[in-house]
Order: C-alpha cells, then structure tokens, then sequence
C-alpha cells in the first residue's frame, strides 16, 4: 500500500508549514533552529493548521474492483556520477519505502561524469527515450543542458514556492539551475568557500589567524611564514572563487559575459602578484603531486569549498590536528567573508512517467532537515537548506581540524554566499579559458587580453545562435 504525500511528515519529510515530524532515534531537539542563526535572519519559524486537508488526504484509498486498495508501483531512477550522493541516495530511499510508501522502488546508477551527462543530454534531445526520472547534473556541464528551447528538464519554481522552500533556501545556490525565470534543479550543498591552514605553523610564527580582516592582512601574515621552499598558498586556484567573493561573476544575472570586466582581471592580476611581488604563493602542483606537498608542509594555507575538508582527511590523514578553517579574509571592510564553488542539482526530467512522485522524492531528500544532515554526515556537504543548519548532528568536534566545529565556520559564513550565474555558453568558456591558464601562469600572455579574446569568442558564438 501507499501512504499519502502528506503522511510523511511521520517520515520527517518536512511537508513545509507543519512541524516536521522525527525519524527513529533522532531527537527533536536535534533538529531545532538555535537563536544564534535566527539572528542572522535565515530560520523563520513555520506552522500554519492543516488539519483539514491532513483528514481528507490521509483517508484510506479507493478500494478496487476485487476489493484491495489500487496501488501502481513506482520504479524512480536516478542518475548520479558521485559515489558519495549514490550511497545516500539509496540510504534515502529505504527509508521512504519503508516509512512513505511502500510501493516504492528506487534504482541509483552511478556513471562516470562524462559518460553521464553525455547520456543525459542525449536522451533528453531525443525526446526522453532512456533517460532516467531524476538526473545529478553537475553546474559546469548543465549550462549546456540550456542551448536550444527547452532544456527537458521540470521547472521547479512553482513548486519550491507553494511549499514555502524558497524561503528556506540560499537563493543564490539555486542561481546555478535557474535560466530566464526558471528553476530546473535543488543544489545539493552550499558549497561555502572557507580558508583552510595550518594552524600550528602560523601560531609558531606568531600570527594570529583570528586578528586577520583584510586579504591585505593575510598577505602580510603570509609573508612571515614563507620561504623559497615553503608558501603560504598556491595562486592557481580558480580566480572565479575570489571574483565571486567580490560581487562579480564571468557572467552577470541577464546571461551577459562578463569575463573582461575590470574586476575579473584585476582579481587575476592580484593573484599572480601573490607569486611575483609579495612571494606568498607560487603555482599549485597537480594530482598526487599536490598532496605530496602538503604532506611535506610546502604550502600552509588552501582557499576551499566545504568538500575539501573530506579531500585533507583522506589524503594528508597524518596532519589530523594541524589544520583549522576561518571565513575567508576580506577584499575590504564590510566585504562578503566567503564565495562558492562546485555544485550539482538534482533535476526531474519532463519526460518522466512519475514526475509528480519524482517530486515528492527530492522533498524528502532534498528539502527535509533529516536529508540534509545525513548527506552532511555521509559527504561533507554543508546544507543549503536553512532549517538544518543548526541541526546538532552539523555541529561536533572534528578531530582532523584541531577540535573546531567546522559547521559552525559553514554557517557562519552562509548569509555571505554569492549568487554564480548559469549560462549556455559556461563549459564553452571554461574550455577555451583552460587552453590558456598555463600561458597566463607563465606570464606568456596577460589575463587582460586572454579574458578579453575568450570573452569575444563568447560573444560571437551567443549572436550566431541569437
């Protein structure tokens, strides 16, 4: 039998204006909003009566012919080319069939990320045949997803309004599946871009970590610890961290190409100074050659999103207790203490037999305060969802950062995040800008005129197909 979409506040589902209900062996107490964020304004308390609807919507369903209640099973399949959303995916899915509906069938496929999204686009300009209900798209291979007329994809606006989950949102995450109006997807995270370092160096220099405000300060501190072997950081990573941490983006909200605006190559041209005139930085190794450094205490600080906290414990496991995190030093007073990067919406597919049960499965996974914990626990990814940011199951003593709550450094920062804006024409622009990053490192070609010939290319490209 099925239980109605209703009952599964029983499953913690959040249907969104009652009091979400509790899964076995959480505590209520657990998943409560603590005044500490509702003074930064992002948890509104819910509830509104919906006796009413609950006693004619949980009514026994319609008995058949023969006399047992009809009930079709649903088969879901999902897409995902992350083990670690496979894993919770499924984690998930037994508990909805086993607590909402037991008809339901869940059937998780991981795929390599090329091969996956490949498949996807295919099926989807062939009218559906083959494609699955629910897709994992990554955000800097669903732009493409945009070019033509209709992505096949279910804009999900009204439906994230009626249940009041844009509220409970950080918009500027859902920014990344949003075109022309229209949301296609519920980001998974929210991607909090932090600065991670090595605290036991820096306090053995002297420095305060605490005391630093500006990026003006972080250059100075990093100059106390740097030597011609040792850096404080590397300056190859992705610019458009700290151009987003600035207000800006390589596109604007209306789609436009903003690449060779004066903040983006400003912000590339600070970055190479970090090498060329402070001598803080110096180009970041890759692969396994990376983390031999860091293991080898060749670079004390990184500028990461919450993910690459998982990235330190699994491949620098013997300088647990070394590293912590702190909000990100700011561009000037007043400024944003964070940025974004990565990402990847769960999207239903138009074509879709179930899309309505669809529906009902990214809210009990993706917009419930239990879903969002779990995937924390199970991934790293701090939620995008404000009702479980102050879930107590995000919020520990990390062992590997020192004994800081890293949740809290996640929060902390969360009103700050800035919005990434989604277009057409992203993955072009990232490939033809990766052709040219190691001229732009070497000092062979400027990132004025590299970001001005990409941004052209761009532009030429978006008139043809006008």
């Amino acid at each position: 039998m099925s239980i109605c979409v209703f009952c599964m506040m029983k499953a913690n589902v959040g249907v969104h204006r009652t009091r979400p209900a509790f899964l076995p062996g959480v505590k209520e107490d657990s998943v409560s909003m603590s005044k500490h964020l509702s003074r930064r304004v992002f948890l509104k308390s819910t509830g509104v009566a919906l006796a009413g609807t609950l006693l004619a919507a949980c009514m026994p369903a319609t008995p058949s012919a023969d006399g047992g209640a009809a009930a079709a099973a649903v088969d879901l399949e999902v897409w995902t080319f992350v083990n670690t959303h496979a894993r919770w995916f499924r984690s998930m899915g037994e508990d909805y069939q086993a607590e909402v509906d037991f008809d339901f069938n869940l059937d998780v496929s991981e795929i390599a990320y090329t091969d996956m999204h490949d498949k996807v686009q295919i099926a989807l300009q062939t009218g559906g045949v083959g494609a699955p209900d629910i897709a994992d798209l990554e955000q800097g291979r669903f732009g493409g997803f945009l070019r033509g007329a209709d992505p096949g994809l279910v804009d999900i606006r009204d439906r994230l309004s009626e249940g009041g989950y844009l509220e409970d949102l950080v918009l500027n995450r859902e920014a990344l599946y949003s075109y022309k109006g229209k949301i296609y997807g519920v980001e998974h995270a929210l991607t909090p871009v932090v600065l991670y370092y090595r605290a036991d160096v820096f306090e053995g220099a002297g420095v305060d970590m605490d005391a630093l405000i500006t990026w003006d300060d972080f250059i100075a501190a990093g100059q106390a610890v740097s030597t011609d072997d040792v850096k404080a950081t590397s300056f190859s990573a992705p610019a458009e961290l700290y151009v987003r941490q600035r207000g800006a983006d390589y596109f604007d909200a209306d789609g436009n190409i903003t690449l060779d605006s004066d903040i983006c190559i400003e912000t590339m041209d600070w970055l190479l100074a970090l090498r060329d005139v402070h001598g803080i930085a110096n180009q970041q190794p890759a692969g396994d050659a990376w983390w031999a450094a860091i293991n080898e205490g060749k670079y004390l600080t990184q500028t990461g999103a919450d993910w690459y906290a998982g990235f330190f414990k699994d491949n620098a496991p013997d300088l647990s207790g070394k590293w912590m995190a702190r909000p990100l030093p700011v561009w000037e007073e007043g400024g944003s203490q964070t940025s974004c990067y990565g990402g990847t919406g769960a999207c239903i597919v138009q074509t879709s037999d179930f899309v309505e049960e669809a529906w009902d499965f990214v809210q009990y996974t993706m917009l419930s305060v239990e879903g969002n914990v779990r995937r924390y626990e199970m991934t790293n990814l701090f939620p995008h969802y404000i009702p479980a940011m102050d879930n107590e199951r995000l919020h520990f003593a990390d062992e590997y950062f020192s004994g800081q709550d890293l949740g809290g450094v996640f929060a902390e920062v969360a009103p700050g995040m800035p919005a990434q804006y989604q277009s057409p024409y992203r993955s072009e622009m990232n490939a033809l800008l990766g052709a040219k990053w190691q001229a732009i490192y070497d000092l062979e070609e400027t990132p004025a005129n590299v970001f001005s010939e990409v941004a052209n290319q761009i532009r030429d490209t978006m008139a043809a197909e006008a």
